[in-house]
């Protein structure tokens, strides 16, 4: 393994690495110390094509605000980032390091539901925030004492819309593959509910276990009896075995999946190809591409204007939430600051989707209703995002192409 690559700390602000280990102490109240960020990011493994982009959107962030003035009187952040490797295990190795290690009171990123479950008893044990792109319904149930805050459609919102668009196309018939996964399951669960609430017929609802080293008896169960379309429901590796198997065997179900399976940033049609990828639809939260503040962070990370970009938004609101939660409670202790996101998420307050002109606006004693670059960080009570919408996109000659966008 790449000891470079899994271990990367990249520092902004002129502190020391020293300093990061200081004591608690010293992050609540010494003069101008910098305040260390958490930032666990899939480099590696199944969701390996999403964390350079996020990690990149953290630091370009991170370096707005400290170049701005920073926050509590002139404050910097010093984030500490890490691969998680899409792992449970690895990730929770990490929230211990960022905690125990570098003092962190704001742990960020946590791509997905194995990184988030397991980093979700740690953060709230040691009374730190856990701020994660994770959907598993589990991640923001039961008390979570306003310490875990999800920047992601939960899981059976993803159901619903999913469900909604499938009614509209003339599918009559489905099969239907979820991988034996907390964030897979509550989808699953909700589509079959739905198609068969609708009168449509469910010809077959299977679930599979992850790394296989085949998909071909599941396949030939599902899509050997004939429905009009397969909706498969799970992860990036798992849908190229599968695809693989389906165009073997010849089989004609049109086929629909989630974009972390279909796309992944182009990973899955240069692992399948154009053949083998064609019509396959997709789904995916994603950002209001219309919004202000979307727009601005296009121009933050240098992006192209018509590039749609799924989680780095969520790694930059979530410090920019961090940050205007901080200032709003003068501290950077989440003791304090955790009870004051949904003061600065939800308003009331003057909207405003730029971080560093709301830092001025909560410093001047105003109420500011911050809209983010994925959402408009409004949330519940138990740390569920509000107001995020989904994209449906088709591929065709091995590209995707946009069909819309919809809420739940």
């Amino acid at each position: 393994m790449d000891r470079n690559r899994r271990k990367i700390v990249k520092s902004i602000g002129a502190a020391t690495a020293s300093s990061l280990a200081a004591p608690y102490l010293n992050l609540a109240h010494a003069q101008g110390a910098p305040i260390p960020i958490g930032v666990a990011v899939p480099l590696t493994g199944n969701a390996g094509a999403y964390g350079p982009d996020m990690a990149e959107a953290a630091k370009r962030t991170a370096a707005r605000i400290n170049n701005a003035g920073g926050i509590l009187g002139g404050r910097k952040f010093e984030l500490v980032i890490e691969d998680s490797e899409s792992s449970a295990s690895v990730a929770a190795n990490l929230s211990h390091k960022f905690i125990n290690v570098h003092k962190a009171q704001s742990l960020i990123g946590y791509w997905g539901t194995p990184e988030g479950m397991s980093s979700r008893p740690i953060a709230m044990q040691n009374k730190v925030v856990l701020m994660v792109s994770s959907a598993a319904n589990a991640i923001t149930e039961g008390d979570t004492q306003g310490y875990v805050w999800r920047f992601q459609m939960k899981a059976t919102d993803w159901g619903t819309v999913i469900s909604r668009a499938a009614l509209r196309l003339p599918f009559k018939s489905f099969g239907i593959m979820g991988l034996q996964n907390a964030f897979v399951l509550p989808i699953q669960r909700v589509f079959e509910e739905q198609m068969k609430a609708n009168g449509r017929k469910v010809v077959d609802s299977l679930i599979y276990n992850p790394e296989q080293p085949s998909y071909r008896a599941e396949v030939e169960r599902v899509f050997g009896k004939n429905p009009d379309a397969v909706y498969c429901f799970g992860l990036l590796p798992d849908f190229v075995s599968i695809m693989k198997e389906v165009y073997r065997g010849g089989f004609d179900s049109k086929v629909v999946a989630l974009s972390i399976m279909a796309d992944a940033e182009g990973k899955f049609v240069e692992a399948v190809g154009p053949k083998v990828a064609e019509g396959i639809r997709h789904f995916q939260p994603m950002p209001d591409v219309s919004a202000s503040g979307y727009k601005k962070f296009l121009k933050l990370m240098g992006a192209p204007d018509d590039r749609v970009l799924l989680f780095p938004p969520n790694t930059h609101d979530q410090l920019s939430i961090t940050a205007l939660a901080m200032e709003k409670a003068k501290s950077p202790m989440a003791l304090d600051w955790s009870k004051q996101i949904m003061a600065v998420g939800n308003g009331p307050g003057e909207e405003v989707d730029d971080v560093v002109e709301a830092l001025k606006m909560v410093r001047a004693g105003k109420n500011v209703n911050f809209q983010g670059a994925g959402s408009t960080c409004d949330f519940t009570q138990n740390g569920d995002q509000l107001g995020r919408g989904m994209g449906q996109w088709i591929i065709k000659g091995g590209k995707s192409q946009f069909v819309e966008y919809a809420k739940p």
